[in-house]
Parts: structure tokens; sequence; C-alpha cells
């Protein structure tokens, strides 16, 4: 045999055998739409992801959500101390700030929300109870006899303007109290209200945290403790109204073809070369079996 018999058949066999995986592995991603000749749609056209690709998407959405990132996932990082601590960290940096203020309360604003009337009337209602539960006879009473004391002591004008003396006209001043109040006192009250509310608006909520809470360790751990207590209550709601498996399933189906074949080699490019290279090695060893068959 010749020098060339005995190179050629594995040069020629690796050659075959690295073309044909080429081009294999080139069909899992081109062409890109299906080729027509005529009304004639071509073979293996578009290639294997392309045509799957929403297949694919689905499969994806599902192995995602149901083994690698599901809900209990969620609930997880929901519930962890490092998140806790960034969400209260956060929220601590805007409410420190002077900028922030409580002006969605403005009742001055030009755009009122429903909320807000609705929490104003509420307060109204709220004041106008409280006031007509306590006892209004004996508080004026006692802020009478207080009075008398201060000014007259044990004199005779104390004695003959006496708690018993103003009683006569007591009752019927509370009387006249509580039916002005029950009538007109959204028209006191209401005022009172918006006026809080404008100054309560424009006060930083720092200033107004820091009167109640003055450490800013205390608060820190005071919003934590909020969050977790809130999340104790709803996380599972909350994580159960994310689709992970749809989210992930749009996203992949929304996909150009070129973003999943690059998505694609970005992971198994190497693995592919392999795939490419071992069908050359194979077809040179196929080709040197061949010189002794």
């Amino acid at each position: 045999m010749t020098l060339f018999e005995i190179i050629a058949p594995p040069i020629i066999g690796g050659i075959i055998g690295y073309t044909t995986n080429v081009i294999a592995v080139k069909m899992l991603f081109w062409p890109r739409r299906a080729v027509k000749i005529g009304r004639f749609q071509v073979p293996f056209t578009p290639g294997v992801i392309p045509r799957r690709k929403n297949k694919l998407a689905g499969v994806l959405g599902k192995a995602i959500s149901d083994q690698f990132w599901g809900h209990s996932d969620l609930e997880s990082v929901f519930t962890s101390e490092t998140f806790k601590s960034a969400v209260a960290e956060r929220i601590m940096v805007i409410i420190s700030s002077p900028d922030t203020t409580l002006a969605f309360l403005d009742p001055y604003q030009k755009n009122q929300s429903a909320v807000l009337n609705q929490v104003k009337d509420e307060l109204c209602i709220r004041i106008q109870a409280a006031i007509l539960k306590s006892d209004l006879k004996s508080l004026i009473s006692d802020q009478y006899t207080r009075i008398m004391h201060e000014r007259f002591g044990d004199g005779m004008v104390s004695k003959v303007f006496n708690e018993r003396t103003f009683s006569v006209v007591l009752d019927p001043l509370v009387n006249l109290i509580e039916k002005d109040l029950l009538e007109n006192g959204r028209e006191y009250i209401m005022p009172l209200i918006d006026e809080e509310l404008f100054e309560l608006s424009r006060e930083p909520v720092s200033n107004i945290i820091n009167e109640i809470i003055p450490d800013k360790d205390a608060q820190l751990a005071f919003i934590g403790d909020v969050y977790t207590r809130f999340m104790d209550s709803h996380v599972r709601p909350i994580v159960e109204s994310i689709d992970i498996e749809g989210l992930v399933t749009e996203k992949v189906q929304q996909m150009d073809s070129t973003d999943v074949e690059k998505l694609t080699l970005s992971v198994v490019a190497r693995e592919l070369r392999y795939v490419m290279l071992l069908g050359g090695l194979i077809g040179a060893l196929i080709g040197i079996a061949n010189i002794f068959i």
C-alpha cells in the first residue's frame, strides 16, 4: 500500500465525521425559520430548537418551578434574616430622609383620594362618639368647682354659687351641648382634622418616628419585627400569587431564536465542540479500520 492509501482513509473519514456532526449541531438552531419551495416546506426546517421553542419554554418553566425555584424557595427568601434586614435598612434610609414627609395626607391637595376622605370621616365620627361617651356633666361640674375654689376660695360667693346651685343649669347645658354636637359636630371637628393633617403632612417622617422611638437600633428592630409579623401571616398567599412557571415560559417564548441560540451556546458551547471533534475522531478510526478490511 502506498503512503496516500494509508493516510487518505483516516483523513477523509475524520473530515466526514467532523462535518457530519457540525451539520447536526447547526441543525439544532438553523435555519431559524421554515424554508419553503413553492407550497412545500423543506424537511428539517426550521431547526430543532426554533421549531420546538414553545415546548421548550413550557418544559423549562415547569422544571424551574418544580425543581429549582418554587414557591417554598421564594418563601424561604422572603422570610430570611438577610432579606428582612435588607428591607428594614432600606425603609430606614427612606424614612430618615428629611425630604420624606406625609404629604399624601395633605387635605388641601387638588386631587384628594377617596381613601383620605374616608379616613377623615371616620376620625370625625369617632371623635364625636368619644365626646358623647364621656361624662360631660361630671367634667363640667368638676371644672366649675375647681375654678370657683381657685377664684373665690371658701367665701360667700363659692357657697352661694356652689355645685348644687350650678346643677340647675348644668343638665340643660349638657343636653344642649350633646344635641349641638350630634347635629353640628362635623362643622366643628372637620376643620380641626384638616388643620392637623395639613401640619402633619409637612412634618418629616423621621421627626415623628424619633419622637415615638428615639433609638435608631430600636427603630430598625421595630421595622424588622413588623415585617416578620406581616410575612408570617401573608407570605404564603404572596408567593403563591407569583406564577413562576408562567413567567419563565412567557419569557422564553418571547425570546428571539437568535437569543435562544446564544443562551444555549453560553452553557454548552464547549460540549458541542467536543461532539464535533468526537465525530472527526470516530470518522478517522473508521477510516483506519477500512485500511485493514
